[in-house]
């Protein structure tokens, strides 16, 4: 139903040379059923770190809280034609269950060709926390 999903995609060398890998990446198109197909999406990719599950409910409602605030065009202002969802983890080792933070970046990208509404990049930064 017009999902894409993309695992351990390497394309985007901006941030594995700055020392970030891409985790998971997915396009969804944009509507109110986008939250509930992420959710899924997410805790699936992310279970090979063995968040906390506190914190993984803290990642998942920020995705919720973005999908569902941003589809509806009334409140921001713009209809976007897709969701893209990408989750990113640093390229170093990583060692599970250990403390996690993260940061979501929202980002308006241009129409894709021949579409008039431009889509919506949702990024998310998983990062180790010290001590």
């Amino acid at each position: 139903m017009g999902m894409t999903v993309k695992h351990n995609h390497l394309s985007q060398h901006e941030f594995v040379s700055a020392g970030w890998q891409i985790l998971g990446e997915l396009e969804l198109p944009s509507g109110a059923e986008a939250s509930g197909r992420s959710d899924a999406w997410l805790a699936e990719i992310l279970t090979p770190l063995q968040l906390h599950a506190d914190f993984l409910d803290k990642v998942l409602k920020s995705a919720q809280e973005a999908i569902t605030r941003l589809s509806h065009p009334a409140r921001v202002g713009v209809a976007f034609e897709h969701i893209r969802l990408l989750v990113f983890v640093p390229a170093d080792s990583l060692s599970k269950g250990q403390n996690w933070g993260f940061f979501r970046i929202e980002k308006i990208a241009s129409a894709t060709t021949g579409g008039s509404f431009p889509n919506l990049l949702i990024e998310f930064f998983l990062y180790r926390e010290e001590g």
